[in-house]
């Protein structure tokens, strides 16, 4: 009798192995012709996603937004103080490193005022950045939302006893670019007011002045500047007489000096001077 060949017998279909790989054939040519249609699309389409948009392209947008971002800070009874940029790397891809680059704006409100500057920040942002404030956790965290365009993301987060706020501008993660190419604008010599501070403080007036600026939504330049004074203490001084003190820690203090601000951090062996100029100054 002769045999019955069945399935697993060893003996497989006529044409099968040309079959199966024709189709891998198919499936490798459509890979390739998809990557090279991506590849096409992002360098020549508007960008749509963030990721479309590298890092370095990303710092000009992201610089306008930290300016917006303090001219709508500056207004009330508090101390504002920019921050440099900064850049990270993040995971753009399992398999593809990215850039992440920010810049905060700080802010210094008396005790009990988180929420009220929170809402006063949102409401002097331009109206296309559809900054809210919305309290979270049962309204023990407060939460600062807005979109500056340009896949730039706005947003602080406090609790309602908070004194020092941190208002943040964020690229997300994106393709590596040079994120050194745009920097801020030119800004003024340093104000008299940060000499006076840092020589009141144990330092001298030709102390080594640094600087990072932000340009004005309506104009002009905001700037922080940055020296070295003397030793570190733990309570304020060199306050002028008059001046109000927003807020003070161990790690510092803020005041107001007509329409400049000014902050000490006390963290570290010598006490470091910041002196901003607004946007309306």
């Amino acid at each position: 009798m002769a045999a019955v060949m069945g399935p697993g017998s060893g003996f497989g279909v006529p044409g099968a192995k040309r079959t199966r790989r024709w189709l891998l054939a198919v499936v490798a040519g459509w890979v390739v012709v998809l990557a090279g249609v991506s590849w096409w699309s992002v360098r020549n389409d508007p960008a749509t996603v963030p990721e479309q948009r590298d890092a370095g392209q990303a710092m000009a947008p992201l610089r306008k937004a930290a300016g917006t971002l303090l001219a709508a800070a500056e207004n009330g009874p508090w101390v504002i103080r920019l921050g440099a940029p900064h850049v990270e790397t993040c995971r753009l891809t399992p398999v593809r490193d990215g850039r992440r680059a920010g810049q905060d704006v700080f802010l210094y409100v008396p005790q009990g005022q988180a929420e009220a500057a929170l809402d006063q920040v949102a409401a002097a942002l331009p109206g296309d950045y559809r900054a809210g404030v919305v309290p979270t956790k049962a309204g023990t965290r407060l939460a600062l939302y807005a979109d500056a365009g340009d896949f730039i993301a706005v947003e602080a987060h406090a609790e309602p006893a908070d004194q020092v706020l941190t208002l943040s501008a964020d690229t997300g993660c994106r393709p590596p670019g040079v994120t050194t190419a745009a920097t801020g604008p030119a800004a003024g010599p340093a104000p008299a007011t940060l000499t006076e501070t840092v020589v009141a403080l144990g330092g001298t007036a030709a102390a080594e002045v640094s600087v990072e600026s932000a340009g004005c939504p309506e104009g002009g330049v905001a700037a922080t500047y940055r020296a070295t004074a003397g030793a570190s203490g733990d309570r304020p001084v060199g306050v002028p007489a008059g001046t109000t003190v927003v807020w003070s820690s161990a790690g510092g203090w803020a005041y107001r000096k007509g329409s400049a601000s000014v902050v000490v951090d006390a963290n570290g062996e010598r006490l470091q001077v910041a002196v901003t100029t607004a946007c309306e100054s």
